[in-house]
């Protein structure tokens, strides 16, 4: 088990101290005295983040058929992960007037799991030899991106198995390729590639190889002929000579980076290639017989560009990392598997069995990692990395049968009960902000929505003295606000209310790039300020009248947006970034599900390392 870690003292527990409370006219619900986590204790807690399933996991293969979606998503779940990158799932050509088999595939995955996957293209290599295959290419590029492709993917065909019509391999760094990784690059689609595996599969191929027991089930795998492929270290040469030409393109270097055994060179091509990333699937048992400090130091020098990834697969077998053709791995064997890799990441265990048998009998040594990396390399990473095509957020408000009177203390069992998603990344980029991570829960009843936020902070910025009117210009200083859409297919309708630290609040409608101020929404709203714990707290109740007057059905879905603009760090932070310098872009917002009480929690089991 992880040691625990006490990043945050118990001082954030202190007396609230009340700035501004608009009273109420409904009944108070009876007070469940149900103290919230610390804001940010919960966004530096692993066993938070698996219960809130904010891992992302950059590196699956799960065949496009629906049970295998069906058996994927529980493991995933209890291994705390909601979002996965599902690499080269098709084409986007046909042939034959039927949708590809990329369109198809993100079809399927978003029909089984909506928001759970990103998924990356594959190239067509046919007609190589002829003269405008390099246009057609860019042309599959940019039918990717308008399919919701989040990359490309290019396994290890280029340089090892690939061929055009002199009988030739295609190498990695041919320049026909270059316009194909230009313009991965303007259209922010990371190039997720594999150009080599271990030294050993280079090594000898009988029984005094070390992979010995992976390569004589995979014999395909085995390059040891020189007459048949290259160097290993000559495809990786290529590979950065490629990286260096396109420094404006995303590469990530899959299988950390191609050359888990030899660190140094992986340190120097993050060192001069800040394009270079790399994930750790399928690694960790090499990556673990290092010495333990030194990949230690390495992940804390490099935490920004290290990915989180397992090369978990579900075909009619699961795959984790790496199997035989006897293996027929269960879903208890894939708990174990995704626990192994938060036991490496998150503990100081030394020499203890890895997670995947088949590729070496040695035992590995851990790292333990301080919270504030994990998180980067667990999803902050890419968030950042895949923010163009991450999926839009869902926020679930919980039904409950009483109106909670606003009074900013956040008390109620119901509050407690209710999943928070948080505001943690810049709005414009997508960039984490950890340190102010604020909370957002909702709830719901015949009479009103009710939102709570928590925001932690370090200095106030604030319109003083505080007005009874409201104040035009109240986002210029610190702020929270939401943007509520109860109609999706009016995009550019919504309604807008923000609250300061002082307790003013705005509100006004927005339909067609009007903007009116004199609307009211009748929003009766309290915030408290915690000067000795350093959060400010937000408790509103939004009654139906402000979107039409008719309570919502269970099941239905508003689009919503959620902001804080905190002026000491400079930082605008959404729930679902806008990818622009406007939080007035509707195309971006997020979701409001509306659910009963006895779904909210959907609780779970996590599999803790």
């Amino acid at each position: 088990m992880p040691r625990p870690r006490a990043l945050f003292a118990a001082s954030l527990a202190a007396l609230l101290l009340p700035v501004c409370v608009h009273s109420a006219t409904s009944a108070k619900q009876p007070a469940g005295q149900v103290p919230l986590p610390a804001p940010l204790e919960a966004a530096f807690s692993p066993a938070t983040w698996r219960t809130e399933r904010r891992l992302v996991d950059v590196h699956l293969h799960i065949e496009s058929r629906p049970e295998r979606f069906e058996r994927a998503v529980p493991i995933l779940d209890r291994a705390g992960i909601g979002v996965g990158l599902i690499l080269g799932v098709g084409t986007v050509t046909s042939s034959d007037g039927r949708p590809s088999g990329f369109a198809e595939a993100r079809s399927l995955a978003e029909r089984m799991a909506p928001g759970r996957f990103l998924q990356s293209m594959l190239l067509d290599y046919t007609g190589w030899d002829e003269p405008d295959w390099s246009e057609h290419a860019v042309r599959q590029i940019e039918a990717g991106h308008a399919l919701g492709a989040a990359g490309l993917k290019e396994f290890k065909r280029l340089g090892l198995s690939l061929k055009d019509g002199t009988g030739q391999l295609i190498k990695v760094d041919d320049p026909k390729l270059d316009p194909v990784w230009k313009r991965c690059g303007e259209l922010s689609m990371p190039v997720s590639i594999h150009v080599g595996d271990p030294r050993a599969f280079w090594l000898p191929y009988d029984e005094n190889n070390e992979r010995w027991t992976e390569l004589k089930d995979h014999r395909s795998w085995w390059f040891g002929d020189a007459s048949h492929h290259p160097p290993r270290m000559e495809l990786l040469e290529a590979l950065d000579r490629v990286v260096a030409r396109h420094p404006d393109t995303t590469f990530v270097g899959v299988h950390f980076a191609n050359n888990s055994e030899e660190l140094e060179w992986v340190a120097a091509r993050f060192e001069e290639r800040p394009n270079f990333y790399a994930d750790i699937a399928a690694r960790v048992p090499e990556l673990g017989r290092h010495d333990p400090q030194q990949v230690r130091e390495m992940f804390i020098t490099h935490q920004d560009r290290i990915l989180f990834g397992t090369d978990f697969q579900v075909f009619d077998r699961l795959v984790l990392g790496s199997g035989g053709d006897a293996d027929r791995p269960t879903d208890e064997d894939a708990d174990i598997f995704f626990a192994k890799h938060g036991r490496w990441l998150e503990t100081d265990d030394r020499d203890w069995p890895h997670m995947t048998p088949i590729q070496g009998d040695w035992t590995i040594s851990s790292i333990d990692l301080p919270a504030e990396v994990l998180r980067k390399i667990y999803f902050d990473n890419a968030r950042r990395l895949f923010a163009h095509a991450w999926p839009r957020p869902t926020l679930k408000a919980t039904r409950v049968e009483q109106d909670i009177e606003p009074d900013g203390v956040l008390d109620e069992a119901a509050w407690a009960e209710a999943v928070p998603v948080r505001l943690e990344y810049g709005s414009a980029d997508s960039h984490g902000h950890p340190q102010l991570s604020t909370p957002v829960r909702a709830l719901w009843s015949d009479r009103c929505l009710m939102l709570a936020f928590e925001c932690p902070f370090t200095t106030l910025s604030t319109f003083e003295p505080p007005q009874a009117e409201e104040r035009i210009g109240l986002w210029e200083r610190d702020v929270v606000e939401a943007f509520i859409a109860s109609d999706p297919a009016a995009i550019d309708c919504y309604r807008e209310l923000q609250w300061a630290p002082t307790g003013e609040m705005l509100d006004l409608a927005l339909e067609a790039g009007t903007r009116d101020f004199a609307w009211s929404s009748g929003a009766v709203s309290a915030v408290k300020v915690n000067s000795r714990a350093l959060v400010w707290r937000v408790e509103a109740c939004i009654p139906w009248s402000a979107f039409g007057g008719i309570p919502p059905a269970t099941g239905s879905r508003w689009r919503l947006n959620l902001f804080r603009h905190d002026t000491a760090h400079q930082a605008g932070l959404a729930f679902s970034p806008t990818l622009s310098s406007s939080f007035h872009t509707p195309e971006r917002f997020g979701w409001l599900e509306f659910v009963d009480s006895s779904r909210a929690g959907e609780a779970h089991r996590t599999v803790s390392p």
